[in-house]
Formats: structure tokens, C-alpha cells, sequence
């Protein structure tokens, strides 16, 4: 029998899981690290159904909270659904095993938990390539599910009864003088099974009581049929997934619907339906069944587990003393192991809508306030999150340019470091002579600070531009920025054989900015545009960078190629990440120096009306603009 048996309600359980989801919850014990990862047991726990049925729901949060609450060792829970009820093609096993197989490979289990027979069986039958040797504990599994004769070596069970008759026992002690028992079921498959599960305990009477089977209809025939009843039956009610019409059922909402319309007491088995107007039933809880399953896995793990391998979840008589007032049934008739629910007129009860009311006035008003103070904190939050990681990038892109143009830094260091080797070597021999030239020896001790002041600059703006940390926002001139950038890039574009004409404006730029950052948005404008020309002749590699002051007093850096531009199409797209023109480009230059631009209050955008070439300008507000 499947495990959609044992589900009565899924509506909790989806607001559950789709809470998990979104915030993320860990469903399992935090992890430990390093070498004590050896000494955890993985527990993997198998589901017949989807996460969102109530049952599922119920059992997987008893199994987390009993693990949770002490094991004896750390414990590390995997949980898979199968989902075979919506989904039971042969083909969608085949690629679960398969996935499971390679899923676990390098992560050895110690417990397999079944929830369901659906879920027991394909353990069993793909034992060997997904938990080969580990144990299987069963849960959520009639008799009929399981052979002991044939039992699987270290296979241990918790047999669950649901038991109908049981349940008609206790109908027919709170309704001594019943005229018929009606045994309600839907039209899915499911619902069928049961529906035959049922017939062959009950066959057409049961301790003298005729038995009717009520199915085939839809949701609104059974409610008439049930508020047709007279007050002496019993309705029983299994499940409803489908009715006659098609339409899909949690069992607990149309069990609440049957029931209200009902004319005559009804009765379930499952702890769900309890609180949807059933009088009540011999009823096992999933949480129980989780609770039973979590022991036995831990008493696996330590060791200690012996005895019978199958044994039986315990069932309870179980009653809603609000429906026991509505069919005027004495609590005298119940038995003395009865558990009884509901058993006062609550507050809430007798003040509900007036209860609601206010909550919901007192909600709405709190929640709002709470939605916006979160979503304010939120967004906070999140803007500082992306000004590190827009820094932390910017920064990557900065070091990882430099280090792409080291070579050229090491030539510009060679240069004044090899003068300072000649003057050094040659002073060394004017001291040796009888009568040292001091007025040489002079000048040559100059060029060895000039050299030295050389290669120190370089260091210096070397380092600048590799500081990692807080931006800063300074006074600064634009222009200065433009010239530190190509005295470090001097080599480079020697190399390149690429002419920079720099047409400097006159006067200072001064600018409210971080002297590390602009310097990033030149290099990377100029790099850009020496590799558009590397397939131009050398005689046509010629940059323009220009810095001019507009009329409205926006400072403004623009730098040109004469490459083959680009497309109007591609130009907006350009600025996004991971968007590049570059075969070994990574597409995040220009999506930095836009980010960077507008930090700093200003634009970075090509020129539209540039002919041959790129133009691209980048426009910064003047100090306390």
C-alpha cells in the first residue's frame, strides 16, 4: 500500500517547507570539521512521497528533533524524496538510483530510514548499488508491506496498523445502537486500495453492523450522501485524493468538508484528521512513528540494537471532546486508555472571531512596521554587502591587471635600478683613484638619488594602486591621475608599440575622488583600447586621452582608438559583467569602471557620435558639484 495513506493534511507542511526554503534553514546538525568528520554517523532518510504531505512533514521533523536531542555520535542527516506517487515512471527510478548512487558514493552511510513501503522497496531493490551492507530501518509500513520470513539481513522495521477495525470497534462503543457503518472513499488509486484494504476486513458486515462502501461520487455527492445519513450510522471516512470529476483532494480538507455535512457521526484513522469534525479513531501519530524510527537508528549507530527486528508503532483510542458535545456522546462509553482532545471550551473557542479581529488588527499594524524596519535593515545590509564585494572586485581586477602588465613594470625598474648599478660601480673607481674627483663623484651620487627617486615613484604608485581597504573619497586633480597611469604603463605601450598622445588641460581638474580607483578606470580604458588595435599596422596604434572642463563644470576624461569600434547594439551590453569582446577577456573591465564611475557620482558611456574608432567618456561631478 503507498504512503499517501498516511497523509491527511499537507497544508502545514508546505508553508513548512517553503519557510525552509526561503530562509535557508539547515535540515540537518551542523557539521563538524577536519579530522572529526570521521567520527559522524550519515543517516540517509528515504521518502515514498513528496517533502510537502503532512505526513512526510511530520515524521522528518520527529526524526530531526530526536536526533537533535542526543546521539551517540554527531549525525549527519541526507534526506531524499522520491516522489513515485505523482511520478511513478519506471525511468524516473532508474535515474533516482543512478543519482543516489553516484550521490553517496564517497560518502559511506551507516542508516538507511524508509518512510513508506513505496520507499522500502526500492531500498531494497537497489540495496546494493546505493547502501550496500548498511542498515535499512523501515518506517510508515503496514504488514502486508513486509514478509518476515524473507526479512533482508540488518533490516529493521516499525510496523504501523492504521487500524480500521480497531476504529469501528471504538465507533460502535460510543454508538452501542448503530444502524450501518459507511465506509467513504475517492477515486484515485489510492483511495481504491484503501477502499479494498477496508473491504476485506470489514466484508459486508461487522459485529452484526451492515457495511455500505460509499466512492464513485464528487466532492459535493458525498457531501449530500453523508448529510443523507440518519443520526445511528457511522461514517468512516478513509481518504479522498480524487473525486469522480478528477479533481485532486488533501484528504484533510475534504474529510473537513464530509464531516461538517455529515448527518451522522464520522471516524478516521489518521491523528491528522483529528480537529477536522470527526468524533475520532484508533489513531497512531507520525510524530510517534518518527520518535520510534529516530531510536531504533540510534541505537544502530551505537551498537546497542537487539530482539525482534520488526515491531509495532503503538496506537492509541483518540477523541475530539467538541464533537463527542455535538453527537451527544457520553465520555462514560470511552475506553480508559482514551485520549481526549479539545476536552475544554477555550477562550479562543468562545471569543474567536472577536479574538481574530483584533489579532488581526494588531498583526497587520505590526507586521507592517516589522516588514518595513526588516526590509529597511535588509536593504541596508545588502547595499553595504554589494559596496565590499563591488570594492573587493574592483580591487581583484586592479592587482589582476597589474600583474598582467608586471613585465612592463619590470622594465621601468630596470632601467633606473641598472643606472644606479653603473654609478655606483662608477664611483667606486673614482674613490680608488690617488686623488678622487669629488665634483664627479658628486654628480654621479645625484643620478644615483635621481634613479633612486625614479624607481621609488614607481614602487610608490605601484602600491598605491594594490591598497586594499576602505575607499576614501579626497580632493584630487584628474589630470594627475591620467599621468601617474601612464608613466606606469610607459613600458608596456613600448611594447605594444602604441602612441599615447595625452592632451592635458590646462588648468588642474579638481575632482572629489580615490586616486587608486580613477587610476583603474584609465588603465583599463587605455588597455582596452591598445588591444583593439593590436591588428592595426604599428603606425596606426595611436591613443587619444584628453581631460576638458564643461560648461556646466563636470570634468570629464575621454579616451580613443582607432580601432574597429564598436557595434551600436553591443555598446550598452558592453557594461555588463562577463560581457566581452576580448577571446581572453573575462568581460568585467568595463562593468567595474561603470560601477567605480558612478561611486563616484559620475557617467561612463561611448561617445555616439564618434566616427572612426571608440570614444568613450568618462564624466565626474566638480568638487561640491
Amino acid at each position: 500500500m503507498s504512503m499517501v495513506n498516511f497523509v491527511a493534511n499537507r497544508g502545514l507542511a508546505v508553508r513548512i517547507f517553503l519557510l525552509a526554503q526561503l530562509f535557508l534553514y539547515p535540515l540537518s546538525p551542523a557539521l563538524p570539521q577536519g579530522d572529526e568528520r570521521s567520527q559522524v554517523a550519515r543517516v540517509l532518510i528515504v521518502s515514498e512521497n513528496e517533502s510537502t504531505l503532512n505526513a512526510i512533514a511530520e515524521i522528518r521533523t520527529a526524526l530531526q528533533r530526536e536526533f537533535e536531542g542526543g546521539a551517540p555520535t554527531s549525525v549527519e542527516l541526507y534526506t531524499e524524496y522520491l516522489d513515485t506517487v505523482r511520478f511513478p515512471g519506471s525511468d524516473l527510478r532508474d535515474r533516482l538510483v543512478e543519482m543516489m548512487t553516484s550521490k553517496y558514493a564517497d560518502a559511506p552511510l551507516d542508516v538507511v530510514i524508509t518512510i513508506g513501503p513505496g520507499a522500502f522497496r526500492f531500498i531494497l531493490e537497489n540495496r546494493e548499488a546505493i547502501a550496500p551492507d548498511v542498515a535499512i530501518v523501515a518506517g510508515a509500513i503496514t504488514e502486508a508491506s513486509i514478509d518476515p520470513a524473507s526479512l533482508q539481513e540488518n533490516v529493521w522495521g516499525i510496523i504501523s496498523h492504521f487500524d480500521v477495525p480497531k476504529t469501528l470497534d471504538l465507533a460502535l462503543r460510543l454508538q452501542p445502537d448503530a444502524s450501518r457503518i459507511v465506509v467513504l472513499s475517492g477515486s484515485s488509486d489510492f483511495d481504491r486500495s484503501w477502499r479494498e484494504s477496508a473491504r476485506r476486513d470489514l466484508a459486508q458486515s461487522y459485529h452484526g453492523v451492515e457495511v455500505k462502501y460509499l466512492s464513485g461520487l464528487t466532492l459535493d455527492g458525498f457531501k449530500e450522501a453523508a448529510a443523507a445519513l440518519p443520526p445511528t450510522a457511522i461514517l468512516l471516512v478513509l481518504t479522498v485524493f480524487e473525486d469522480a470529476d478528477g479533481r485532486a483532494f488533501i484528504p484533510k480538507d475534504a474529510t473537513t468538508q464530509i464531516a461538517s455535512a455529515s448527518a451522522a457521526p464520522a471516524y478516521g484513522v489518521y491523528s491528522s484528521y483529528i480537529g477536522t469534525g470527526i468524533v475520532g479513531g484508533f489513531i497512531e501519530t507520525f510524530d510517534g512513528i518518527g520518535v520510534d524510527l529516530a531510536l531504533m537508528a540510534k541505537r544502530i549507530i551505537s551498537g546497542s540494537l537487539s530482539g525482534e527486528r520488526l515491531r509495532t508503532s503503538p496506537g492509541r483510542p483518540t477523541v475530539d471532546w467538541r464533537q463527542l458535545a455535538r453527537w451527544e456522546i457520553h465520555e462514560a462509553l470511552l475506553p480508559t486508555d482514551t485520549l481526549v482532545l479539545h476536552h475544554d471550551a477555550s477562550i479562543w473557542d468562545r471569543y474567536r472571531l472577536q479574538i481574530l479581529a483584533i489579532l488581526a488588527i494588531l498583526m497587520l499594524q505590526s507586521g507592517t512596521i516589522a516588514a518595513l524596519i526588516v526590509l529597511d535593515r535588509r536593504k541596508r545590509r545588502i547595499e553595504k554587502e554589494l559596496a565590499l564585494e563591488r570594492l573587493e572586485l574592483a580591487h581583484l581586477s586592479r592587482t589582476t591587471q597589474l600583474g598582467e602588465l608586471s613585465g612592463s613594470f619590470a622594465h621601468e625598474l630596470n632601467q633606473p635600478l641598472t643606472s644606479i648599478l653603473a654609478n655606483a660601480e662608477a664611483g667606486i673607481r673614482l674613490i680608488d683613484r690617488e686623488e678622487p674627483d669629488i665634483p664627479e663623484i658628486r654628480n654621479i651620487l645625484e643620478d644615483i638619488a635621481s634613479s633612486d627617486r625614479r624607481a621609488a615613484g614607481v614602487i610608490k604608485q605601484l602600491r598605491q594602486m594594490m591598497l586594499k581597504g576602505e575607499v576614501t573619497l579626497e580632493p584630487m586633480d584628474l589630470n594627475e591621475a591620467v599621468s601617474a597611469t601612464l608613466a606606469l604603463l610607459r613600458g608596456e605601450l613600448v611594447e605594444r608599440q602604441t602612441k599615447v598622445s595625452f592632451i592635458r588641460n590646462s588648468e588642474v581638474l579638481p575632482v572629489k575622488g580615490n586616486m587608486a580607483q580613477l587610476q583603474q578606470i584609465v588603465l583599463n580604458l587605455t588597455m582596452n583600447a591598445a588591444d583593439a588595435m593590436a591588428d592595426l599596422p604599428a603606425s596606426n596604434r595611436r591613443i587619444q586621452i584628453e581631460t576638458y572642463a564643461r560648461e556646466d563644470g563636470t570634468r570629464t576624461l575621454s579616451v580613443s582608438d582607432r580601432g574597429s569600434g564598436v557595434s551600436p547594439e553591443l555598446r550598452e551590453a558592453a557594461f555588463q559583467p562577463f560581457v566581452s569582446g576580448k577571446t581572453n577577456g573575462m568581460g568585467l573591465g568595463l562593468a567595474i569602471c561603470r560601477s567605480i564611475a558612478g561611486a563616484h557620482g559620475g557617467t561612463l558611456e561611448f561617445d555616439e557620435k564618434a566616427g572612426e574608432g571608440t570614444r568613450i567618456i568618462l564624466t565626474l561631478p566638480a568638487i561640491g558639484g
